[in-house]
Formats: C-alpha cells, structure tokens, sequence
C-alpha cells in the first residue's frame, strides 16, 4: 500500500533541516514510467548552487537518496577524526535504515577533505556489491550525501569448493602480455616527480584485470571482453577537392597557426579562422546565428542555433518533474534542437568538436539507407578536410560484429591515434555519419598540438617486453570477489576472482596507500603508480 503524498511531504521535511528561505521547486513521482519513490528538491531563490534534494520510497517511505548542496562544504574542522565520523554516520543510518543491522561490511575512505563512508552486507568476510548504502560527511561531519542501495538479488551462499588462487594467478599470467603505448602521466592521479604533466613511453599489461569463476577457474567473459578492438592502418581515398560539407574552403586557407586564437580580442586571423570553419561545415549565416561563445584558454567552443522561436509546447505542472527540467536546462535543451556546436584548438587552429542536432534527417531521408561502407566515404571526406593528415596518426577500428544485419540511424566510427606505430593509450577519433541523408552527425577529435608534441619525442624502448613482464609480474596477486551477474534472467552474486597489483612493501609494512601498478616505464624501467 503506498503512502500518501502529504504523509511523505512531511516526512521529507524532518530527514534533514530546510532552511526557511528555500523553497519548494520539485515534487513528483520517480522514475517516469517505473514510479517507486517520491522526489523532493528545495533551493535557494537567491543562489542556484544551493539545494537539498530528498528521495523517499513510496510504499514504506524510507530514505533512499539525499543530496545536500551549499556553499562553503570544503570549510571546516580539518582534525576531525575517522571515529568521529562513523560515529555521526552510524546514528544517520540506524533513523534513516531499518535494515541497518545487516550492514557488518565498513569502508572509511578520505579524499579531498571529504569522507567517504560505504556499508555492506557481506557473506564470507567479502562485501555484497549494490546492498547497504553509502554516506559522504564534508569538513564538519555534515552529511551532505546519502545513497541507500535496494537490492535485487538474493543473498548468495558460500560455495563447498573453490579453485586454487595459485592456478588462478598463473592462468592469468601465462594470458598476460606487455605492450607499448604512449601515456600522458598527471601528478594528480599517479605517483611521480615534479608537477607537470608527462609524455611517456611505456608498457601496459594486456589484459591487465580479469574476472574468473572461482568455482570452474574460467574466465567469465572470455579473454576477448578485456581487450580493445583490434585496428588497421587507413588506405586514403582518392582526395576530395569539392567539398560537400558546405564550401571549398579548407582550413588551409585560413590563418591557421599563424597566431593564437582570443575571443577577447579578435584578430583578423581568428574571424578568417572561424568564417572559414562555417562555411567548411555548412553553417549558413542566414539560417543560423551565433547563439553563444566560450573560450578556456585551449580551446574555443561556438553554438549556433536555428533562426526562429521554437515552440513551448503547454505548461506541465508547476512541481512535476517536467517543469523542474524545463525550468532548469530549458534554454539548454532548445538550444541544442536544430544547432551547432564546433570546438576550435586555439593553438594549431584546427577542428577539435563538431556536433549537429536536426529534425530534418526524415524530411530529406533517402529512399535507401546508406551502407557502412557510403557511410564511411562521407566520414573520410570530412577527415581529408579537417585531420588533413589522418592517415600518419590514424587508424580505423575494426568491426567485431556483422554491421550489416541492423539498421541504424547512423553509423559510428573509431579511430585510435598512432604515433610511430605506437598506440596513444585512450586516445581516438569518433565519427558519426546519418544513414539517410550521409551528413556528419559528431566529430570527437584529439588535440592535435598533443599529437605534434607526442612526435617530437622520438621514443625508443630499452627495456625489452619480457623484462617488463618479469618487473610487473612480482606484484600481481589475486583476490576474491563478489559480483553481481545482471545478464542471467534474474540478478544473481557469482564469487570470483581478481588479479590485482599492490605494493609488497606496503603490505609487509601494514602501509595501505590506495595505489596500484599501472604501468612499466619503457626507457628507465621505472615502476609507475596509479593513485586509487
């Protein structure tokens, strides 16, 4: 039986302290179409940073989500202690969660000034993931997020037998190889010297995570599931010299990193720059008008939008969900229907997004979809005229599945950045083309001053793949773990194991540092790690 709404209204208002001066902007069911739970978000009139939002489930009325949102969050005492707390955490969760004594799993982590603490069912000393719930307390203790997991799946039992971990690990490495990719290396996410960014040289283990049955010791989803598509180098097409993206002018023929590109101050070079990138993408000044620029120093992002009001369409409810969203990202939405959206590099001057949102695909639909293959010439014309270059850095991404078997709006194509026959580790170009009318639908691009810089290095390997293996494989050790398997017909816990890379000195030290290791240095043999 669900609880009536004024019920759950006044249940809201005592979850945490509403200050007077907020006001009630959002009251509705949740989610559209699968309605369990009852949304409430309160926010200040005056700052529009500031909100609460609580979530309560419609047939008992517990907590499910609290979301606090306020200024000055990062202030506070810095000493408080971990006891602290989860002693503030604890008495949160024992109001707000009548299944709180089941929750005998705790994680206490601190990250940014912020604690993180995570509560879980647990069946054989290992955490159930999606049970329990997860509380974050700013510099003051205030809680300030509240996340209550609804589980799904039935609490699973310890099997009678599990594979031994030694075959485990040794499985894992006989599959195990290192390979040469290029990193970009930040100070903020990995453990190294000085505090700037790197360009390295170096070898990742392939397929460096894994998840194996514990009970039959195979893989659960085959090895292919870890491993990136493969890729080939690109045969170029003939060039072509008659643009049909909207002009014939290419960028070339622009000021192209004669100068630095600055919305401030707009030189010749930059309106030449900009007029000729409209003209090459068929932007017409007619149509469409500059609706609003942003620059952030590397790149200049552009958004045109259709000439012309788009309709409002009848009012929802003021409280709905509808009228909340409309309220919010309203103009954002609108502005997005029938627009463009490019991204400029400021230093090279060349094409660094593209995005074009439109109705009139249906209106102009060809009598016959165009193939992949079409599709694919439309995507190599555009790449001649804005990645003249392409094929030194680019290659295409092979399709491990018959593409020809559905149809598609529009096909997608990745291409993954090579330097020197070098991967760049995740870094690729994206391309999406319309399958009705061969226009280009999205262009994700690289930084193509990156690229340059990247070329200018001139790597060269030292340490040979085996001895990379050898520097690697002293750290791996595997670790059991519960996951929860959503392709069977019902959610269902499987135990399984997990390779993993951890210090050894920390552990014989009782050290827990939250790092593991990424990747092996090519030229210097250094041990690179990843802060987790």
């Amino acid at each position: 039986m669900l609880i009536d709404y004024e019920t759950l209204r006044t249940k809201a208002t005592t979850v945490v302290m509403i200050p007077d001066h907020y006001r009630l902007e959002m009251e509705d069911n949740t989610p559209k179409g699968d309605e369990k739970y009852r949304s409430f978000i309160w926010e200040d009139p005056e700052k529009n940073d500031c909100k609460i939002e609580v979530v309560l489930d419609l047939e008992a009325g517990d907590l499910i989500r609290l979301d606090i949102d306020m200024e000055d969050k990062n202030t506070g005492n810095q000493d408080n202690s971990e006891e602290d707390a989860k002693a503030i955490a604890d008495a949160f969760l024992m109001k707000h969660n009548p299944d709180h004594t089941a929750f005998t799993w705790v994680n206490i982590e601190e990250r940014q000034n912020f604690r993180f603490i995570t509560y879980r069912e647990e069946v054989g000393g290992l955490p159930l993931p999606d049970t329990g719930c997860e509380i974050t307390l700013d510099n003051s203790l205030n809680i300030i997020r509240y996340r209550s997991e609804q589980k799904t799946a039935p609490r699973p039992k310890w099997p009678d037998s599990i594979v031994d971990a030694k075959n485990v690990r040794q499985q894992v490495l006989s599959d195990l190889q290192m390979k040469l990719t290029m990193v970009t290396l930040y100070p903020s996410m990995y453990e190294m010297e000085g505090t700037k960014p790197e360009y390295r040289l170096v070898y990742e283990a392939i397929p460096a995570h894994r998840l194996i049955d514990a009970i039959t010791g195979v893989d659960h989803f085959g090895i292919e599931h870890y491993l990136m598509p493969p890729s080939h180098p690109i045969t170029p097409m003939e060039r072509d010299n008659t643009s049909n993206l909207g002009g014939t002018l290419t960028l070339e023929e622009s000021e192209k990193g004669k100068m630095p590109l600055n919305l401030d101050h707009p030189s010749e070079g930059l309106i030449k720059n900009i007029a000729a990138w409209e003209l090459l993408l068929g932007i017409d000044p007619k149509l469409y008008m500059l609706e609003k620029s942003k620059d952030d120093d590397e790149r200049i992002e552009l958004l045109y939008k259709l000439k012309g009001k788009v309709g409002e369409g009848p009012e929802p409810e003021v409280l709905s969900v509808d009228a909340y969203m409309k309220r919010k990202w309203g103009d954002s939405l609108r502005k997005l229907e029938s627009s463009f959206i490019i991204q400029i590099e400021k230093s090279t001057g060349r094409l660094a997004r593209f995005f074009h949102w439109t109705e009139e695909e249906k209106e102009t639909a060809a009598t016959a979809p165009l193939t992949r293959k079409q599709c694919w010439e439309k995507a190599e014309q555009f790449l001649q005229h804005v990645f003249p270059d392409y094929t030194s850095y680019l290659q295409l991404e092979v399709n491990q599945e018959n593409m020809d078997e559905e149809l598609r709006d529009r096909e997608f194509f990745y291409l993954p950045v090579y330097i020197n026959n070098i991967p760049v580790n995740h870094e690729r170009v994206m391309i999406s083309v319309s399958t009705s009318t061969g226009k280009i639908c999205s262009y994700i691009g690289v930084s193509y001053e990156e690229i340059l810089e990247r070329a200018e290095r001139n790597f060269y390997p030292v340490l040979t793949p085996e001895k990379a293996f050898d520097r690697y494989n002293e750290h791996v050790s595997i670790q059991l773990k519960w996951f929860k398997d959503l392709d069977e017909n019902s959610p269902v816990y499987r135990l399984l194991y997990e390779p993993t890379t951890t210090c050894q000195a920390d552990a014989l030290s009782g050290v827990d540092r939250n790092r593991e290791l990424k990747y092996i240095d090519a030229c210097s043999g250094e041990l690179i790690w990843q802060k987790v």
